[in-house]
Parts: structure tokens; sequence; C-alpha cells
């Protein structure tokens, strides 16, 4: 009897037993190993009453259909909430200022209402002016290139480090500097090809590219389920029939052996024809070491945490009505960011309530991420302190980490995985490789990218 098994138990592994089920022949068995005691990956609720709050991620770009196809298949679209739309503010290092309406990801798609915003001087925005309605002489990239030398060169540092870096490092968590701009934002570079200039290419974007625009829809971009994402594990969890499922089973070596490979783990010796692997990087190298690493060992994502910080209502007094906020890198703060649950998810929080999720570690930065924690819950209050007014201490703190978090798109990234998958399918036929550090960060992308590599097993097994 042929034998596919799956190496890891999060949304991507799951989702790849999922349509194993459904496009792979009954005669293959199917087995996914989870290393530790739980599955869902960084896909985690915490749920304690009323409250449901996200330890990871706490939703995905409606727009990309992917996940809200499972959603259905698994019979939870009932369960589909859209976020709550309002203003969202920058933290610079003189105070909160609003995000400009009409941009997207902090890109102007109306330069006389961008002229509201209090971000820049008069100066930097008659500069910024100029250099939208005449564009520098500077050559469309016909490769890769970094996103932030991009963006600098067509609408300057001011507004790349204020506005568009504190946003985008909230999606990516990397360097913007080292990011790459085709692997992120195609649609920027697309759009100047086709209409000349960065600024009119914005202006043309089709509503499905305009991903984090502000002040333009009432409706929330983003979804999410009643009960947090963790239903949707769980629920595909619920559904699997011919998976057999084991728990804290860590692999330890894979070996090739004729027709097929053979895995070590704590549980002992598994044999299989196909292995899917949704492991970080790291692990692959040690797992894999006859393939070419340079790729992978440069896939160092860096260590984020989360403290979500649950207030009654009159102990504490928000800044503004809106949804939150991004630290830019010259604000005076160890946190990266924080959303007001309440207002971007009510449906998450009890009459009565405040909750907010605040973020820290930066690349480069992330020492904070290894400190105890009342030490995070202490350095998220110092910082929001010089904000708002919290009169009393929070009713309950929820700490996350996430060491192995987001790997960094670097330029050259698509080329970069276009030939991993090359030589893998040369020097080990059989092993497919899928997860964030490959197609795409966003759960949707995972969903997509593993559905479609099960249809391809299904061609060869």
């Amino acid at each position: 009897m042929r034998k596919f098994t799956i190496v890891g138990g999060g949304i991507t592994g799951l989702t790849a037993a999922f349509y194993a089920e459904r496009y792979l022949p009954e005669d293959v068995t199917i087995t996914l190993l989870e290393g530790t005691d739980r599955l869902g990956g960084k896909i985690d609720t915490f749920e304690t009453g009323d409250f449901a709050v996200e330890r990871g991620p706490d939703s995905y770009v409606f727009r990309k259909t992917a996940m809200t196809e499972l959603i259905q298949e698994v019979g939870l679209g009932d369960e589909l909430v859209r976020n709550g739309v309002g203003q969202a503010y920058v933290l610079h290092h003189d105070g909160l200022h609003p995000i400009p309406k009409q941009t997207v990801m902090g890109i102007p798609l109306d330069i006389d209402a961008f002229q509201e915003t209090t971000l820049l001087s008069e100066e930097e925005h008659a500069a910024l002016r100029t250099m939208l309605l005449s564009p520098p002489d500077v050559a469309t990239p016909d490769t890769d290139v970094s996103l932030g030398l991009y963006l600098r060169e067509r609408v300057g540092d001011p507004i790349v480090d204020r506005l568009i870096e504190p946003l985008l490092s909230g999606i990516y968590a990397g360097d913007i500097d080292e990011m790459s701009a085709l692997s992120t934002f195609p649609q920027f570079i697309e759009g100047e090809k086709k209409y000349g200039n960065l600024y009119e290419g914005m202006r043309h974007l089709r509503p499905e590219q305009r991903v984090a625009e502000v002040g333009t829809k009432k409706v929330g971009q983003f979804a999410s389920l009643k009960r947090g994402l963790k239903s949707l594990t769980d629920r595909l969890t619920e559904r699997l029939e011919r998976t057999e499922i084991v728990l804290n089973c860590t692999v330890e070596q894979i070996e090739q052996v004729e027709g097929g490979y053979r895995l070590q783990t704590s549980g002992g010796s598994i044999e299989s024809d196909h292995l899917l692997l949704t492991v970080p990087p790291r692990l692959i190298r040690q797992f894999l070491p006859e393939v070419d690493s340079d790729f992978l060992a440069d896939m160092k994502p860096h260590a984020t945490a989360t403290c979500s910080l649950i207030f009654k209502q009159d102990d504490l007094e928000l800044p503004f009505v809106g949804t939150g906020f991004v630290a830019s890198q010259e604000a005076d703060v160890t946190i990266t960011a924080c959303t007001f649950i309440d207002q971007k998810w009510p449906h998450a929080v009890p009459e009565g309530y405040h909750v907010l999720r605040v973020f820290l570690g930066r690349p480069g930065a992330d020492a904070i991420v290894d400190a105890p924690d009342d030490e995070i819950v202490e350095t998220a209050l110092r910082d929001l302190r010089g904000l708002m007014n919290i009169k009393r201490e929070p009713v309950q703190t929820i700490v996350s980490r996430l060491h192995d978090g987001l790997p960094p798109y670097g330029v050259f990234h698509a080329d970069r995985v276009k030939a991993l998958r090359e030589e893998m399918r040369r020097v080990y036929p059989g092993v497919t490789l899928a997860g964030i550090a490959y197609d795409g960060i966003g759960i949707p992308d995972c969903i997509k990218s593993v559905r479609e590599q099960v249809k391809q097993v299904s061609k060869n097994l």
C-alpha cells in the first residue's frame, strides 16, 4: 500500500491532509506527524468566558478566496465575520497621527487628500507632491528589487520610514530595505509598467488589489471566525477520516531508501512513498542535507511576541476611537503595534471590556521576546501609559511568543524558491515543501499553494 506522510500539523499540514483525503486514491494511507501535543501551529485562540483572543494570526485578507472556500467546505461559512472599520494611527516620535485616508499601504491614491496628514512637514508634503506628479527619472525594474529602494526612489524617505514601513512590518515582519518587491507587492511594479509611474498605477488598481486601503470602504477587508481561527483548525481535524494523526512525534532524520523515504522519529521508524514537509527552513536543512542550503540558511525568521491585555471598560481611556496603531522605528517605544480588539473584532469581546493586543519584536531587536511574561506585560503597559490613561491594572493578560515566525522574503525570493524546488525534484524526488516560507505568508496563500501541491502529488502517486 502506498503511503503519504505530512510532517507538521499547522494550518498547512491540516489543509494538506484535508485535500489529500479528497484527491489521493483510496489505497494511499495518509499520516500526519506533529511534534507537539496540539494541532494548529501558529493558529491558536485563547478562550475564556465570552472572550476569544488570538495568540497568533487574527484574520486573513478576504479577497484571497482560498481560505473562504476552505471555511465553507468544512461547514463554517456561517461563522465568518469581517473586521470593524475605523481610523487607525501611526505612532511617531512626536505622538499619534491618523493614517491618511485614500492610501494603499501608505501610498497615496489622492495627493490632495493626503495633504491633510500631519506626518509630513510642509516642505516634505511639497517634495512628495512633486515626486508623485512629476516622477523622478528612474527606470521601471525588469527584475526583482528591494521594496524599500523601489519606494524610496518614488515617494521619498519620510513617507517610507514614518508610514509605509510601520504598516508593512506588521504584515511581513521584515526589513523593508531587504524585502522582495515582486514577492510582496508586485502590483506596484505592474501598475508602473502599465500607467507610466507608481502614482497613476496605484490610482488604477483593481479593488481586489487594494489590500490595506484606508478610508474608502465601509466593509472590513479582513475576515475571521466568531470563535477565533482555532475553530477552523479544530474543524479540519474533526473532518479527517482517513488520516492517522500522531502527536508528540518529532522527526529526527530522513533517509532515502529504495522507492521512498524512511523517517527516524521519536516514536520509531516510518517509511513513506511521498513526504510533504511543512516545517521551518532550518529543519529542512537538517533533514535534507543534499540540497543546496544557502537559500534556506538565509530564511531566518525573527522572533515576535504578543501581549493581550483585558481591561474593564472604566479602567481604561483609549486615546482615540479606532482600531489601533502601528509604531514607526522613530517612536520612543519598544512595542511595534497595538490593536484595539473590541473595536476591530467586537464579536470577540463582551460588553463592558477593552482588549488591547500589543506586538513586540523587530528584526535585530527581538530580545524582549525571551523576557519573562511579567517583563513583557510591564513593557507593554509602560509604553501604553505614555499614550492613554490606564487607571487600573488589566484583569487578565495573555502572553504569546513565536520564535519560528514569518520568514524574510528577500530580493529574488520567487526565483530562489523555484530553483530550490527544481533541485528538490532532482535530489529528493517525492518530497514536497509547503508553508509560509515559499509561496506567501498569508494563511490563504498557504492553503492555495498546498491544495495545488496535493493535486500534483495525486498525479504522481
